[in-house]
């Protein structure tokens, strides 16, 4: 597999063991954590507390409410055809 991005990454996905497979992944979604917490110079990122801050605004000024996720899913099918 080659990831088209610039320069292109290839990837022998085809090749990989199972276990090889799992490690890549593991390795990226450690890697991805880190990133998302961080920005381009290491610094930490407060977008997500902004956001976090502004739910919690809208839930207790009532704008917002919190439902099950069962009732979140029957819903979404009624509404869907």
């Amino acid at each position: 597999m080659i990831l088209s991005i610039d320069p292109p990454i290839e990837i022998p996905l085809e090749s990989m063991s199972l276990a090889h497979k799992l490690a890549l992944k593991e390795a990226l979604d450690q890697d991805l954590q880190t990133a998302c917490q961080t920005d381009q110079t290491g610094v930490p990122q407060d977008w997500y507390f902004k956001v976090l801050a502004e739910r919690e605004k809208r839930l207790a000024s009532g704008e917002s409410h919190l439902m099950e996720l069962d009732d979140f899913i029957t819903a979404m099918r009624q509404t869907m055809p």
